[in-house]
């Protein structure tokens, strides 16, 4: 289940094929099976999300995650991709400076209710029910962390998956990402329709404008 830049299908995909981030200057590993996922669809989840923590590969602004302590009820919108246990393990070694992810207990993560690595910001597995049979997980971290904005790359990878996977226009997905916590008062949704709204390469799924922090 993505609910930050993983909504944009060119962005979870190099999580599977590997290769170049659309929007940030990092580079992907790849999961061992690089098939692509058998199906998705929108899903919210019942957790607030907020943007925090500082990240270099997009220009040193916050990253989005999703509050495991379940404080309150707030819908984030998500995008359940439909992937193997082997490929779900792989992104997230990925998510946390790795590249293959361990042997996962399924049975165990259904029963316990989440799994963790040992280090890295997105080192919680959380499951969140199921849905056609399958259990929706999510990765997220142990603990919300400082509040910090994003940066305009960012948010424009999360608005375009937001408006493919939701349906939503460019007004509502950019007052949407600007009403969370971290950027609420920060980031100006005005600017964010423009983003959203800018013509976009058709391999990366964003525009070719330059980012601000």
């Amino acid at each position: 289940m993505a609910y930050g830049s993983n909504l944009l299908r060119s962005r979870f995909l190099t999580y599977l094929r590997g290769g170049p981030v659309p929007g940030s200057g990092r580079i992907q590993h790849g999961a061992r099976d690089a098939t692509d996922p058998i199906g998705d669809q929108p899903l919210a989840i019942e957790l607030p999300l907020a943007f925090g923590r500082s990240v270099a590969g997009w220009g040193g602004a916050g990253v989005a995650f999703v509050d495991p302590a379940r404080r309150r009820p707030d819908a984030t919108l998500g995008r359940a991709w439909l992937i193997t246990a082997q490929q779900l393990t792989d992104v997230w070694a990925q998510e946390n400076g790795g590249t293959e992810g361990p042997t996962l207990d399924v049975a165990a993560l259904v029963r316990d209710g989440s799994a963790e690595l040992a280090r890295g910001w997105y080192r919680r597995l959380l499951t969140l029910g199921a849905l056609d049979g399958a259990p929706v997980v999510t990765l997220t971290c142990p603990e919300l962390p400082a509040l910090n904005a994003a940066g305009h790359g960012y948010l424009e990878v999360m608005g375009r998956g937001l408006m493919a996977s939701w349906g939503l226009v460019a007004t509502e997905a950019a007052a949407y990402l600007a009403d969370r916590d971290g950027n609420r008062g920060v980031i100006d949704a005005g600017e964010l329709v423009e983003l959203l709204t800018a013509p976009a390469d058709p391999i990366t799924g964003v525009s070719t404008r330059s980012d601000g922090p």
